[in-house]
């Protein structure tokens, strides 16, 4: 029957039905069929989300959503243009730094790829970037939205995996920055191949006055971090904190935020929570079967038992990750490979932490791949072009980000050192 539970959540996905409600049903089938009583679905759906940790989730939510609405975007969009416009490719150079700054502003990928993209995709098309490219740097820049903290994604892997939320949000930092630059790199090497346009070099009192302007928005990641860091608040005490500061400035300092932006961004948020909330208590069904029957051991054995060097497991595990990536959603992955992964990993001596970010980093490029690629979606959408010719495009900074999680896989330092750094 485990079987049969696995194979019917596999056809309903092939049927259109949310990846969240095809794990639900597919796990009550099996519950109902084997007998267990139903109570046990309640007490699973809801028992586990009970968690301090867990209400720093609609809070990360609301502070991105007001910084957003307060027109923050623009903000570190102008920091970007001043830094970086007169490399090659200007434009696309500034989407991907513009994406570094939103992600510890936001914490999420797809509100990043929808602000930033909403104000920088219609300029690139206007200075004779194509459509498709204009798409691809939006949709794969705004993964480090998930990556950089603070990170709604980091919380679950933490509680999945009994890590710390504050050493976790420190490991992401180096990762995320590193994807950037990369990002950067393959931006110019295409602008340079093509021809695009560089822009005017930026004067330092433009770029002073555009960085005073957006540095109440900076100061947001370094007081969350710093806060956490130094023990003066938890990853949930500190995300509280992060409302009230967006609120702050917001209504006093930028004078951005209304009753109507306001209201707006708390619609969001439960929104948001809801659609990571519903998704976290039918993976946790979902997941309790699966162990129950003793399918984690069964495939870490199975992996474990071709004999192959501990550099070649891990490298199976990253590509079973990344081609997981692109065909389920970010929480259900991490539900499904956390319990069958982590005492892999464990075992072939690789530090819990580093896996962690591999994980994320692996999982995070299925975010702008088809077929359910969120930010692939939104970017498409916006810049007006089907996603089929926007693959080419997409493909050098897949590539890229595969070159990431490669060295952060092999080189430990990118992940363990300022973790260690701030003991």
């Amino acid at each position: 029957m485990i079987w049969v539970m696995i194979a019917s959540f596999f056809a309903l996905i092939v049927f259109g039905v949310p990846i969240a409600f095809a794990m639900g049903a597919s796990a009550l089938m099996y519950i109902m069929v084997a007998g267990i009583p139903l109570e046990m679905v309640a007490q699973r759906f809801f028992s586990n989300t009970q968690s301090f940790a867990f209400l720093a989730i609609p809070f990360f939510i609301l502070a991105g959503n007001l910084m957003i609405h307060g027109k923050i975007a623009h903000r570190i969009i102008n920091v970007a243009d001043s830094m970086v416009r007169q490399l090659p490719g200007g434009l696309g150079c500034v989407s991907v730094v513009t994406s570094m700054g939103m992600a510890g502003v936001s914490g999420s990928s797809v509100a990043d790829a929808a602000s930033t993209g909403s104000v920088l995709i219609p300029e690139m098309k206007r200075k004779g970037y194509t459509a498709s490219f204009s798409a691809a740097i939006n949709a794969s820049s705004s993964v480090v939205g998930i990556i950089i903290p603070p990170s709604s994604t980091m919380i679950i892997i933490a509680w999945l995996s009994n890590l710390s939320i504050a050493k976790m949000f420190i490991a992401g930092i180096l990762p995320g920055l590193l994807i950037g630059l990369i990002y950067l790199l393959t931006t110019v090497m295409i602008a340079v191949k093509r021809g695009y346009p560089r822009e005017s070099k930026p004067t330092f009192k433009e770029f002073a006055t555009n960085l005073q302007k957006a540095s109440w928005a900076m100061l947001l990641p370094v007081i969350l971090i710093g806060s956490i860091v130094l023990g003066i608040a938890t990853a949930t005490e500190a995300a509280a904190l992060s409302v009230i500061y967006a609120l702050l400035v917001g209504l006093f300092i930028y004078r951005s935020l209304n009753f109507k932006n306001i209201m707006i961004s708390l619609k969001e948020t439960i929104h948001g929570t809801s659609v990571v909330m519903v998704t976290v208590c039918t993976s946790m069904i979902f997941t309790w079967v699966l162990i129950s029957e003793g399918i984690p051991k069964l495939i870490a054995g199975m992996l474990q038992g071709f004999g192959l060097p501990a550099w070649a497991l891990l490298l199976v595990l990253i590509a079973i990750m990344l081609v997981a990536g692109m065909v389920m959603e970010l929480v259900p992955n991490l539900f499904l490979f956390i319990p069958i992964f982590f005492p892999i990993a464990t075992e072939i001596g690789m530090d819990p932490m580093q896996f962690a970010i591999v994980m994320l980093v692996s999982l995070a490029l299925g975010m702008f791949t088809p077929p359910v690629g969120a930010t692939l979606f939104i970017s498409c959408y916006i810049a007006k072009v089907g996603i089929e010719k926007t693959i080419k495009d997409i493909l050098p900074f897949f590539v890229a980000g595969i070159v990431v999680v490669l060295l952060i896989a092999y080189v430990p330092f990118f992940t363990l050192w300022l973790p260690e750094w701030f003991e």
